[in-house]
């Protein structure tokens, strides 16, 4: 099927062989006509012997064929028709003969280019006519497709004047800030609406033209408040100052994001507890087995206040019966690791330029999907991405090195850097560690309880230089890549 184009360029050529067919024939037309003329006169001028002479009439076939014939054609025509015009003229000398030939070639001539000229005058004329018709049309098109545009959009479409008057507004904009229907905003106040864009208008006219983008706050007809991106320019001198806006209602987006981040510190807050609950119950295990031990001395079986600690224990041990069991058995939706790199690479890229270290991603768009909680493997790659920051940035060139491995068909993330090596790494998962040089040395045992929660592991792998950690994740579907571990270049 012909595209719109193609069509549109075959009733191009249509036209123009309808006009080409239409000039030839009238071409044709004109000259049968131009010459019948002459030979009309010449047929008077043989069979009557007039007093006088014809030779003026001769201009008419002149004029006649001059509508469709050249300049240098129209000298010939008239050469000829004042020969013709020579052959009935009797009594002259030789000498009055060529100055009459001469004198009518050149009226002749004169008035077939006077001809020819208006004629191509009307010509340049009609084209432009024709092209100004044309470009109008093309322009009511354009505005009648902006105005379309600007009438559907689901965004707030805005001009306002220097004086800070709206000028324009589009449909989405009477809805955005909840006018009634017989309400207009043309010359209200943009300040009741948009305090940002009137103190925008009030910039400086020297700082030029003024093309941004911002976050700000709105106000809708009955005075609340909401929070909206704007993106605007600012144009134009004096009184011919204007901005033009277009603004987008961002509550939804502020709401979903509060929401998303307050579900992720509920999950976060979820694994911390559980994994907290599980240090506290082994502790109550060990307390409770010298509770026993000490329970066979008689002077203490029968005593009120060992009878009390046990019961505490007891009481502390149910307190801490939340476990991270359930969570690891939740169904969580596959996670493309490619994916999450490049997100990830976005987010701590330029913490990295500024080190001047060096990242490398061998994690391709190939690779299986994981079983996870993508926003808490995303928290547990930028946990340990920043340890590896903080660790690296004092070497002379820092690397961070991220691998995806099939291992015996489970999925494994390697993550290196070139730092300095872990002096002791039994400790590194233990909470409130003493040796952390920042927060609460919470970080690294949060990340492997939150990565338990999703039924996978994350544990340190001694190498000769640098420090590596290795996370284990289970394949979203069954099957692997390999059995034996297998490198995936990108």
């Amino acid at each position: 099927m012909p595209t719109a184009a193609a069509r549109r360029r075959r009733r191009r050529r249509i036209r123009i062989n309808n006009r080409v067919r239409r000039f030839a024939s009238s071409r044709k037309h004109m000259l049968t006509l131009a010459v019948t003329m002459v030979a009309v006169l010449a047929l008077l001028e043989w069979i009557y012997d007039f007093d006088f002479s014809l030779g003026i009439l001769y201009i008419f076939p002149v004029v006649v064929a001059s509508t469709v014939l050249t300049r240098w054609q129209i000298v010939v025509a008239s050469v000829f028709c004042a020969y013709t015009r020579g052959l009935f003229t009797a009594d002259e000398t030789q000498v009055e003969h060529l100055l009459r030939f001469a004198m009518a070639t050149l009226a002749y001539t004169g008035c077939g280019l006077l001809i020819y000229q208006i004629n191509d005058s009307r010509r340049v004329v009609l084209l432009h006519y024709a092209r100004v018709r044309f470009e109008q049309k093309l322009r009511r098109r354009a505005e009648e497709q902006l105005r379309l545009m600007a009438e559907s959009s689901p965004a707030t479409i805005l001009t306002v004047a220097a004086d800070g008057r709206i000028l324009a507004a589009n449909r989405a904009a009477h809805t955005m800030f909840e006018l009634r229907d017989e309400q207009s905003l043309l010359q209200r106040p943009i300040r009741d609406f948009v305090t940002f864009f009137d103190d925008a208008l009030r910039l400086p006219a020297d700082l030029g033209r003024i093309r941004t983008s911002t976050s700000t706050w709105a106000s809708r007809a009955d005075g609340t408040h909401f929070p909206a991106s704007a993106w605007f320019s600012i144009y134009g001198d004096g009184e011919q100052r204007r901005l033009a806006a277009i603004l987008v209602d961002t509550s939804n987006d502020v709401r979903e994001r509060e929401h998303a981040h307050f579900e992720q510190l509920t999950q976060h807050n979820r694994v911390l507890a559980g994994a907290v609950s599980h240090e506290i119950r082994n502790l109550c295990s060990a307390i409770a087995v010298v509770s026993s031990n000490l329970e066979r001395h008689g002077h203490l079986s029968k005593d009120p206040d060992f009878e009390a600690l046990k019961n505490l224990v007891s009481g502390l041990s149910n307190m801490a019966s939340f476990d991270l069991r359930n969570q690891a058995r939740m169904q969580h939706p596959p996670v493309q690791l490619s994916a999450l790199a490049d997100e990830l690479r976005v987010i701590i890229g330029q913490d990295w330029e500024e080190i001047g270290g060096q990242l490398e991603w061998h994690v391709p768009a190939s690779f299986p999907l994981v079983q996870a909680e993508r926003d808490g493997l995303l928290q547990v790659l930028l946990n340990l991405s920043q340890n590896a920051l903080r660790a690296a940035e004092e070497t002379d060139e820092p690397r961070l090195t991220i691998h995806a491995l099939d291992r015996n068909g489970r999925a494994v993330l390697r993550i290196t850097n070139n730092g300095p090596a872990i002096a002791d790494p039994s400790a590194l998962f233990q909470p409130f560690r003493t040796a952390s040089t920042s927060g609460t040395g919470l970080g690294l045992y949060v990340a492997r309880a939150m990565v338990k929660s999703f039924g996978g592991e994350l544990h340190h792998v001694p190498t000769a230089a640098g420090v590596t950690f290795e996370l284990t994740l289970r394949f979203a579907a069954s099957g692997s890549i390999e059995h034996n571990e297998v490198e995936v270049e990108a």
